[in-house]
This record gives structure tokens, C-alpha cells and sequence, in this order.
């Protein structure tokens, strides 16, 4: 444990003191879990990829209460970007028996949003199991790309509007609601031909 602790404060120094960077490379050991925060900031956008080859798992908590605010499992070669408010941080979980790889990219942002802390929340599981990547935006939580056979664990608020791009147009994929119970797994890519077809989209 007293291992751990060295590598996350280390970690977090070089984090911080190159956040202006264009890419920087996250090392997760194995069966480990790493915080990041980016303490000046009071809102950041962080851009992720897992290069791990197993799903790393996201957090967003509360830095003085461990408080969960938001969180998703990122698949092997999944990509997406995160916000993150002044007051919170990031969590890594490599769950695997093999090194974590993450690449990231933060981007600081000017604009506050409100997040509420007393929402009800589901978690569950994306499925993409077309060959061909699915970009999804979560508005004011992340914009993930789901990576062809892939699935990504995610916990939303009940109320929260999954998107997709068609063209320059945004449209909502699905709302979350109590129809999704905790644990389901959906299927992004049936969902989202449905969603084409009743839009008479293309």
C-alpha cells in the first residue's frame, strides 16, 4: 500500500506540472487504482484512450468525501473525454494482471456546470457489437467512443440523455429512465438503427 501511495503522489506532481502538455502517458500497475487531480483547474475536459488491451475503470469522485459523481469502465482501446469540476478528481482501476496504459490529453474550460449531487443513478452496460466504432455524447459527463465489439460500463443519473451525431445534427440516442434496470446490458448499435429509422435518418 505504501507503494501505491509513492507512485499516485509522484504521478499527481508530474500530472500537475505538465497539464499544458498535448499527451501524456498514465501507468497503472496491476490490481492497482491511481487519482489524478488537477487542483488549479476549476474545470477540465480530459481526453482518454485505453491502450491496455482490458477495460479500465473511470471515476470522477469527490476529493474530501469519496463521494461518487460519475463513472464509466473504458474499454480495451476505448476513447473518451470526461469533465471534470474543481473539487473532484479521477480515479483509475486496473483491475487486470497486466500494466494499465491510458494516454491522456486535458484541455481546460472556462465554462461552470452545476452538478447535482442528489440524483438517482443506474448502472449499466453499452454493448457495440458491430465492427465499427459508435461516438456517443453524454452531455456534461463524457463523450465516449465505443470501439467495435466492445462493451463500456456506465452510472447515470436517471434523466440523463445519451446522444449521437448524424451529419452536423445532434439527436437523442436514448434517456435514461427507470425502464433500465441495474446491470442491463444495451445494445448501442440496434438502438441506434431504430433511432435512424424512426428519424428517417440515413
Amino acid at each position: 500500500m505504501r507503494k501505491t501511495t509513492i507512485i499516485i503522489t509522484v504521478l499527481l506532481f508530474v500530472f500537475t506540472s505538465c497539464s499544458t502538455a498535448q499527451k501524456s502517458n498514465l501507468e497503472i500497475p496491476p490490481k492497482s487504482t491511481l487519482e489524478l487531480d488537477y487542483a488549479n483547474y476549476e474545470l477540465y475536459e480530459l481526453q482518454l484512450r485505453n491502450n491496455t488491451g482490458k477495460e479500465i475503470r473511470i471515476d470522477v469522485r469527490n476529493k474530501e468525501t469519496e463521494e461518487f459523481v460519475s463513472g464509466f469502465g473504458l474499454g480495451p482501446l476505448g476513447k473518451v473525454e470526461v469533465l471534470v469540476a474543481k473539487g473532484s478528481k479521477i480515479v483509475f482501476s486496473n483491475t487486470s494482471e497486466k500494466m494499465g496504459r491510458v494516454t491522456i490529453k486535458v484541455t481546460e474550460k472556462k465554462r461552470k456546470i452545476a452538478v447535482s449531487k442528489t440524483d438517482n443513478r443506474i448502472s449499466f452496460k453499452l454493448i457495440n457489437p458491430s465492427d465499427e466504432s459508435i461516438p456517443l455524447i453524454i452531455p456534461n459527463v463524457m463523450n465516449p467512443n465505443l470501439s467495435p465489439n466492445s462493451s463500456s460500463g456506465v452510472d447515470l443519473k436517471i434523466g440523463q440523455e445519451l446522444l449521437f451525431r448524424n451529419g452536423l445534427k445532434r439527436y437523442v440516442l436514448l434517456t435514461v429512465d427507470e425502464s433500465i434496470k441495474e446491470g442491463d446490458e444495451i445494445d448501442v448499435y440496434e438502438v441506434l438503427q431504430q433511432r435512424k429509422k424512426e428519424l428517417g435518418l440515413k
